[in-house]
């Protein structure tokens, strides 16, 4: 290990500045594994570093020293800012400015540790859409059952009620999409597939419909297959 500390000290205020870009990049994104995998990296780097100037001041390389302390500092102040404000951003008040209206009918989705029963949707026998709480506000996973389908793609689009705004336009039918093999009953062809929605802040609800869609394999037709109105929050980074 001091061995390639003394050869190749640079390579970790570059991997630091790589890092902290990754993680800024992440931000504006999907949430994904990466995120996670990315920050454990920085972390690494991080202590690596003290480690490394240690070594490199034992072994009397003061100028290597110096250059990688000054590198690293530059760029925790040059990215960090922004990082941070990426990470800790404020209220977007959507939801404030888009309240439920009197009188509106919605469900709820239901929670994993609430213990409620499932039931399927009342307002058509045929078709089963439930939309569960995950782990935080504005993520949620759902459940589709559906009769015969061909071999295709389900997804989700949704809509704010009052203003008919699209949710997430460019990144939840991606996050929502299950591949799905041709069925010949009523089954479950979604099982927890988890999507975000990310206009409004947590505990700050509004109605949005969401409708579940089908695209087909062979043809590449995309129809609707049922909508539900539900009360959302937003996700909040």
């Amino acid at each position: 290990m001091k061995r390639k500390v003394l050869k190749y000290w640079w390579t970790l205020p570059i991997l630091l500045c790589v890092l902290m870009l990754g993680l800024m990049f992440l931000f504006t994104t999907v949430p994904s594994v990466f995120e996670s995998i990315v920050g454990i990296l920085l972390l690494l780097v991080v202590i690596a570093l003290p480690v490394s100037w240690v070594i490199l001041l034992v072994n009397k390389k003061w100028w290597q020293c110096l250059l990688s302390l000054g590198l690293s500092v530059i760029i925790v102040i040059w990215l960090w800012i922004p990082l941070v404000m990426g990470a800790m951003s404020g209220p977007d008040g959507f939801g404030r400015k888009h309240r439920i209206p009197d009188g509106l009918e919605y469900s709820l989705p239901f929670d994993f540790e609430s213990g409620q029963e499932v039931s399927i949707d009342s307002l058509d026998s045929k078709t089963y859409l439930q939309v569960w709480n995950s782990f935080q506000g504005g993520i949620y996973k759902y459940d589709f059952y559906y009769p015969a389908l061909p071999s295709g793609e389900v997804f989700l689009r949704c809509y704010e009620v009052t203003k008919n705004i699209q949710l997430s336009e460019d990144r939840l039918p991606e996050r929502s999409t299950v591949s799905i093999n041709a069925t010949s009953s009523f089954s479950q062809v979604v099982e927890q597939k988890e999507f975000t929605i990310y206009e409004g802040d947590w505990e700050d609800y509004y109605a949005a419909r969401i409708e579940v869609w089908f695209r087909d394999a062979e043809t590449k037709q995309e129809k609707k297959l049922c909508e539900k109105v539900y009360r959302v929050e937003g996700w909040m980074r």
